[in-house]
């Protein structure tokens, strides 16, 4: 029997459009789908673990509506904490919302994994489960984000590997690091996650090898955690605020003074040139790549290919959040920028760095893929994915589609090297050819084909550096859309899309095929989204504090009252 209902929300980003859309709605017959049976996601109790901390700090690691309580200071490292804290956080959220006798919790359906969606010819969404029909909504909020299917990349000899072998998404629920008899630990993978399964795997007494492509996009870029100045209590506040984010060469949000002058002028671009290039030298002098401890571990492997923020970059990034955490993986951990060639029964086997050398044989008792997420949905064929602005691989996508966006995205790029000339200039760095279509969403939420009926939409289906914030921002715009309250032409939403999707491809390389990587550009994508509802609370009072004050989460608080009065229930 279909469960009825009117709304339907599916996965983490979900708490938030659920939040909003009661706050809004409070009487709407609302489902949550969660295929586990836990809340949660990333932050979820299976997928944390005692040595994996926040990269997001106290007072912006948490909702506008309810401030997380602190955790203690003996497990704060400037503002940052371990991930269990946010566990807690998000579980005892979803009970504290309670709208017309419900909770968030009751709602969600545990243990519901969706397989398939569809739409009918009346505008109805019907969702599947294990291939038998489970329901039917007018509208449907995908909250599925990134980090959903893990991407585990094919090596010769997989077939014949003997040891343990996981994604890291279950490295949570993993008990190896307490299994005497798995001691060669091998970590693949360049980011943040996998220098924390290295540093969880050094601690806990195991010989870690940590290998990064040498045909990749190279290292994550860490940070410190403490800020430039006092002004910030580390280097998140430092960085996400009004004031740097008028550094940042992205097409979001209105354009202060400051802004116009570094990115209109030739003066301010050459100033920004400088001023970057001197950030880079700095933050990679901070990081001491080349540290005496760490030369015979291959400690120097782990400096980023290309800048760290500057005018363009090709890294992830995270944040070094404990006092030992670097000082454990260059004194402990074993570091190799090599190709994987294949693997056998034990160990796993790097491709020569140069034609004249050998091969590399690694004992491996316990192989960690730190490799990614898996960007497609596969509860859309290609062909429907493709039409809501998903991204599908290359050769499945239609030749039509592909030639109508190409065009859009060449005007478009046009455009962007005009605002932003300096993005025609790139590093240094090896271009990998895009194996998938990008993503094609208005304001990476929704739909452009089809967005007349405002009956579907796609939440976190980016990257960022701070899911809370966008996840609040998204969840609100998101209710104005579904609500009809976003009125855009389908020829504008269109070239918004190829705007982004161009400026993303010269801004992060790499990393902006998909069109989804706005990882230093949180302050600037929400601003923007909370504008086009004419909306400003979010606002700090004077325009100094505005400019300089990060940006918290309590910034939001007013928003739902602020929606009310100028929309209405």
């Amino acid at each position: 029997m279909p469960i009825p209902s009117n709304r339907r929300v599916i996965g983490l980003y979900g708490i938030q459009a659920a939040r909003y859309y009661l706050d809004i709605h409070p009487e709407a017959k609302l489902t949550l789908l969660e295929a586990d049976d836990v809340v949660g996601g990333t932050w979820s109790s299976k997928r944390v673990y005692d040595d994996f901390w926040t990269q997001t700090p106290v007072k912006m690691a948490e909702f506008s509506d309810r401030p997380m309580p602190p955790p203690p200071p003996e497990d704060q490292y400037w503002g940052f904490f371990p991930a269990k804290y946010t566990t807690q956080y998000l579980e005892s959220y979803v009970d504290d919302h309670v709208y017309n006798g419900q909770s968030i919790r009751d709602r969600i359906h545990f243990s519901t994994p969706v397989d398939g969606v569809r739409e009918e010819e009346d505008g109805q969404w019907v969702i599947t489960s294990q291939g038998a029909c489970l329901l039917r909504a007018k509208k449907l909020i995908d909250a599925t984000g990134m980090t959903s299917q893990p991407h585990i990349p094919h090596i010769p000899g997989q077939e014949t590997f003997q040891g343990y072998t996981i994604h890291h998404k279950t490295f949570g629920r993993s008990t190896f690091l307490k299994d005497d008899a798995k001691q060669n630990v091998v970590v693949l993978g360049g980011a943040k996650s996998a220098a924390d399964v290295a540093y969880a795997s050094a601690k806990a007494g195991k010989n870690v090898s940590w290998i990064i492509r040498k045909t990749g996009n190279g290292p994550a870029a860490f940070f410190a955690p403490q800020a430039m100045s006092k002004r910030y209590a580390n280097s998140n506040e430092g960085f996400y605020n009004r004031f740097m984010s008028s550094f940042l060469p992205n097409p979001f949000g209105r354009k202060g003074l400051l802004a116009r002058v570094l990115h209109g002028t030739w003066f301010g671009r050459r100033y920004l040139i400088n001023l970057w290039d001197g950030f880079d030298k700095g933050l990679r002098a901070l990081m001491d790549y080349g540290r005496e401890e760490g030369q015979e571990h291959g400690f120097a492997n782990l400096e980023p290919d290309t800048p760290y923020v500057e005018i363009v970059s090709n890294d992830s990034s995270g944040v070094s959040t404990r006092p030992d955490f670097l000082s454990t993986i260059a004194t402990k951990v074993q570091i190799y920028r090599r190709d994987v060639d294949r693997l056998n029964s034990h160990s796993i086997i790097l491709a020569p760095e140069d034609p004249e050398d050998e091969e590399l044989t690694l004992p491996a008792d316990m192989l960690v893929y730190c490799t990614g997420w898996d960007p497609v949905s596969y509860l859309f064929p290609s062909e429907e994915a493709e039409r809501l602005g998903l991204t599908i691989p290359v050769p499945e996508s239609d030749p039509k589609v592909q030639s109508h966006w190409e065009g859009l995205e060449t005007d478009a790029d046009r455009k962007v090297l005009s605002d932003f000339p300096y993005l025609g200039e790139p590093p240094p760095y090896l271009k990998l050819e895009p194996t998938h279509t990008p993503f094609r969403l208005y304001k990476a939420i929704a739909p452009v084909h089809g967005a007349s009926n405002h009956s579907v939409v796609f939440l976190g289906k980016m990257v960022v550096g701070n899911n809370f914030r966008t996840a609040e921002a998204q969840a609100l715009w998101t209710v104005a859309y579904l609500d009809g309250r976003v009125d855009v032409s389908e020829s504008a939403m269109q070239a918004d899309v190829a705007n982004t999707v161009a400026w993303n491809r010269r801004r992060y390389l790499n990393k902006g095929q998909l069109g989804s990587w706005f990882y230093f550009d949180v302050v600037g994508y929400a601003d923007m989204l909370l504008e086009q509802l004419k909306l400003s609370t979010h606002r700090r009072k004077g325009w100094f504090r505005d400019l300089m004050d990060p940006c918290l989460a309590d910034d939001f608080r007013g928003l739902t009252a602020e929606y009310k009065a100028q929309y209405g229930g």
